[in-house]
């Protein structure tokens, strides 16, 4: 269980850092850039695009922020990103990514939830 639980963690913070990576060049910005940007060195950006290094809440916030990126939007691509990588990681996880169940009725409501996550 341990073992999973770290393979869980690394493989987030991977996609994590390669959903940061994949909206710093939509918005057409270096590396340095952005870290001028948030304060940080160049190599603290590579290293969470890299995903060998934790975020943490407040300097996420912030890199979405300069990012223009909401919270939903974010992790809803993270999400497709751990499921594309790993399957039963992402349907082990998948709680965390959908809305609240209440805001769902019926019988489909899981399918309801997943076609507003995935388009």
């Amino acid at each position: 269980m341990i073992v999973e639980q770290e393979v869980s963690k690394s493989i987030f913070m991977i996609a994590v850092g390669k959903e940061i990576f994949r909206l710093r060049k939509k918005r057409g910005l270096s590396g340095k850039q952005l870290a001028e940007r948030l304060n940080i060195s160049q190599q603290q950006v590579s290293r969470y695009e890299r995903g060998v290094c934790n975020i943490n809440v407040d300097t996420l916030f912030v890199i979405l922020h300069e990012l223009d990126c909401s919270l939903s939007g974010f992790f809803s691509s993270v999400y497709l990103n751990v499921n594309n990588v790993e399957k039963e990681i992402g349907t082990h996880y998948i709680n965390l990514f959908l809305p609240p169940v209440p805001y769902y009725h019926g019988e489909n409501a899981f399918s309801v939830k997943m076609s507003k996550l995935v388009g």
